[in-house]
């Protein structure tokens, strides 16, 4: 039987440990039998750009539970199950942050990401938590609410399960645990998550202007540019673009200053790429300061 709790947060601001709301359903059985929702006081400031994702403000939170007062019940309603999120790095990054902010007791807590699990088990052109969706012809019945977003793991979850024996059998393989979280990672684990907590950034608006360079792209970046890196990505995503980290799938590729005078081994992808005569759209940083300013 399969059997595990799927989790959202949405966040005041930028910080992890800023938890404003969390969405949780129970799964056995292959259905849905319990949900789990509340609004937190994050007893910090909230950000426009946050608000204008979730929807989330100040007032709304002013009587709402501290993240200590929840914990406890989140931890009895997830009870012996295992956890999962799509882009789970980031959900359990900010239930980490969260408990360490308030000197609480790290449970060891076992997780998996449906958004891997989705990358391991089927094709598509995108993995975000809509494209999904779309994928399997789902409604969400509002994105960017934690309780409809962590359903929406759910359903996901269960379809991919039935490319497997068994969630068991999937998780001798690919279990997580949050206590490891603590430990020191490898620089390419850093930069796995990293890249995993920018593929988790969602765009501030609902609609967008198809006539942008970036709709419907996926799009790679390398090298040190004007703007920071997580503000280019959400510049992406806001237009209808996907972030890319193989460039063998990016149909555009920014690129900016390099460490050294050597070509990137991303650089060295496109190179190849172009001696195949495939397409890919080179945009440099100068173009790409251009293109905002055009724009905007």
């Amino acid at each position: 039987m399969n059997e595990f709790i799927a989790l959202d947060f949405e966040t005041a601001n930028g910080q992890p440990a800023s938890i404003c709301s969390v969405g949780m359903v129970k799964v056995q059985g292959n259905m849905m039998t319990e949900t789990f929702y509340t609004l937190i006081n994050p007893e910090t400031y909230f950000s426009k750009g946050n608000i204008a994702v979730h929807g989330i403000r100040p007032e709304d939170i002013e009587d709402a539970p501290t993240f200590p007062e929840v914990f406890p019940y989140m931890m009895d309603f997830i009870g012996d199950l295992p956890v999962v999120a799509h882009f789970a790095r980031f959900d359990m990054n900010v239930l980490y942050q969260s408990i360490e902010r308030y000197e609480l007791d790290i449970p060891q807590l076992p997780y998996f990401c449906s958004c891997n699990m989705a990358r391991k088990t089927v094709k598509n052109h995108s993995y975000s938590l809509k494209n999904m969706m779309q994928f399997y012809n789902l409604d969400f019945h509002g994105h960017h609410h934690a309780l409809n977003d962590a359903k929406a793991s759910a359903m996901i979850t269960l379809r991919l399960l039935k490319h497997y024996d068994s969630l068991e059998d999937y998780l001798k393989r690919h279990r997580l645990y949050l206590s490891g979280l603590r430990y020191k990672t490898s620089k390419k684990q850093q930069i796995n998550r990293y890249n995993e907590t920018l593929s988790a950034i969602k765009p501030m608006a609902e609609t967008f202007d198809i006539s942008h360079p970036f709709h419907d792209k996926q799009i790679a970046i390398s090298g040190t540019l004007h703007l920071k890196r997580k503000d280019i990505v959400q510049y992406i995503v806001n237009h209808g673009g996907q972030y890319e980290t193989d460039i063998e799938k990016a149909d555009i590729y920014i690129f900016g200053k390099q460490k050294s005078d050597k070509p990137s081994a991303q650089d060295n992808a496109v190179t190849n790429r172009l001696a195949r005569g495939e397409d890919i759209l080179l945009i440099s940083d100068d173009k790409l300061r251009q293109l905002i300013e055009f724009y905007q």
